[in-house]
């Protein structure tokens, strides 16, 4: 699956899809997701396949990274750590 560029992808998002992804970065449920949202766990099944494809990830957690990324990014740092990172790692 080829993965379109993050800023384009995510802006294809519906303002729903936004919701349940960001509940996902939260470590949500569909269930709870659902709950919150007043609406059914196959509902935010479906969300969440079309949020998968849009975005051109396969899993939960590459989606979640996909909200961290699209932070506005604090004092310039990146935020991989294995990228500039200033933080000394362990020996």
């Amino acid at each position: 699956m080829q993965r379109p560029k993050l800023a384009d992808a995510y802006a294809r998002l519906t303002r729903r899809e936004r919701q349940v992804l960001a509940w996902v970065a939260e470590g949500k449920t569909n269930a709870e997701i659902g709950h919150i949202l007043e609406t059914s766990t196959r509902t935010i099944a479906k969300h969440l396949e079309h949020i998968f494809e849009k975005l051109g990830v396969e899993s939960r957690t590459a989606a979640a990274r996909v909200v961290f990324e699209m932070r506005p990014k604090r004092d310039g740092r990146s935020r991989n750590p294995r990228k500039g990172s200033t933080r000394k790692r362990r020996p």
